[in-house]
């Protein structure tokens, strides 16, 4: 019986930590969660009853800086309606990387192609970080959220821009994406 009772604390637990945030416009699969892990997509967890959510694609890229490498997952290609907020978790792994990188000081800096601004209707900001692992104990990862903002009044098409990467004032990287607004 004690064992029964402590596996339905754990499940209540688990289940009251799953915390959502839907868009104005209501759930998505882009939502932010957070289960027992960290931060993900609403597509990532499944909830027994629950309908499973479209899979929100990433890429997986690796860049170059101080003298190793960090992996990053994103999404870079994004498709949405005018009016809509979309969210982009960027996942860097920098086990590969110099024990003197810190990830949570590295820059996320929205720039367009061209021009130099980010596309005119298309509203970036960052929304959160933490390091990765369950706990936060891995002090080589960190996850961030990046809110993309679409203004109701954009025309429909594709919006390229770059994600660019900085650390300690150089710029090491960049993460192309592109919105399409249907």
């Amino acid at each position: 019986m004690k064992l029964f009772i402590l596996n339905v604390m754990i499940l209540a637990t688990i289940l009251a930590s799953v915390s959502c945030s839907p868009g104005p416009q209501g759930p998505a699969n882009d939502d932010i969660v957070s289960p027992p892990g960290g931060i993900t997509y609403r597509a990532n967890v499944h909830q027994q009853g629950e309908r499973d959510w479209p899979p929100v694609k990433q890429t997986k890229v690796t860049l170059q800086v101080l003298g190793g490498t960090i992996d990053i997952e994103y999404r870079d290609y994004i498709e949405t309606r005018a009016g809509q907020t979309r969210n982009n978790i960027i996942f860097l792994s920098g086990r590969n990387a110099p024990d003197l990188l810190d990830p949570l000081k590295i820059t996320y800096r929205p720039e367009g192609r061209p021009p130099v601004n980010h596309p005119e209707g298309i509203t970036i900001a960052r929304d959160g970080e933490m390091y990765g692992g369950i706990g936060g104990r891995d002090k080589k990862s960190s996850r961030v959220i990046l809110v993309i903002h679409i203004d109701s009044r954009i025309k429909r098409g594709e919006y390229p821009f770059e994600i660019q990467l900085e650390y300690e004032g150089k710029i090491f990287g960049s993460l192309p994406v592109t919105v399409k607004v249907k």
